[in-house]
């Protein structure tokens, strides 16, 4: 019986070994940033997201100047199969126009830095992301435009009760967004974005973003 009861024990702390990362990737918070790479006089978004589990993101972008916006994001995400674990998000950022498409060069270039908070699950995460939006806008008839664009960034990612015995981490990351904005006309805009994720304090989970952006009328973009 002692024999057996070892064999039981070892068994159940390999289980606990597979187990922890598959509950570390439930409790993911990675989400696009779904940043054109124009500075914005105005704008929000309301955008779905699908990773490790749903979110709900809102953002509101505000100009600080002819080549500085600033930007909240707020929202809530529910892993998979973890009730009771719903996480609260706020992030800040800034986006500076770093150049312009011209007939020189095609893309814009917009340079962002911001500071994040994540909350929920008995885990707390905060992560400073710096990185460069580039893309460009192609005109298209009645008003329409598409403007693909990619988004590196670097982030440096803390997490407190992360890790598999509840111990703080810190680490730095390396995550790039894909995707488009489709204009329907001045006002109302599709967003579309891909997130691959380099960071495993927050599950290391990619994730896929689809949003509506609305800027009011009698500001540009």
């Amino acid at each position: 019986m002692t024999l057996v009861r070892r064999l039981i024990n070892r068994a159940a702390l390999v289980a606990t070994a597979l187990v922890a990362p598959a509950v570390l990737q439930a409790q993911a918070l990675n989400y696009p940033a779904l940043q054109v790479p124009t500075v914005s006089d105005r704008d929000y978004t309301a955008a779905l997201v699908g990773s490790a589990g749903t979110m709900l993101l809102f953002q509101w972008r505000e100009s600080l100047g002819s080549d500085l916006h600033g930007s909240l994001d707020l929202g809530l995400y529910d892993p998979n199969n973890r009730a009771g674990n719903t996480t609260f998000f706020i992030g800040g950022n800034l986006g500076k126009s770093l150049a312009s498409a011209s007939a020189q060069q095609p893309l814009d270039l917009l340079l962002t830095a911001g500071a994040g908070l994540s909350a929920g699950g008995g885990r707390t995460g905060f992560r400073l992301p710096v990185g460069v939006s580039m893309g460009h806008t192609f005109l298209l008839e009645e008003g329409m435009a598409i403007t693909p664009f990619v988004h590196p960034r670097v982030s440096i990612d803390l997490c407190s009760s992360c890790s598999p015995r509840g111990r703080s981490e810190t680490d730095v990351s390396l995550n790039f967004d894909v995707g488009a904005s489709f204009d329907f006309n001045r006002q109302l805009s599709a967003r579309v974005s891909a997130l691959f994720s380099g960071t495993n304090q927050f599950g290391g989970g990619d994730a896929i973003a689809i949003g509506l952006t609305w800027t009011p009328d009698g500001l540009r973009r």
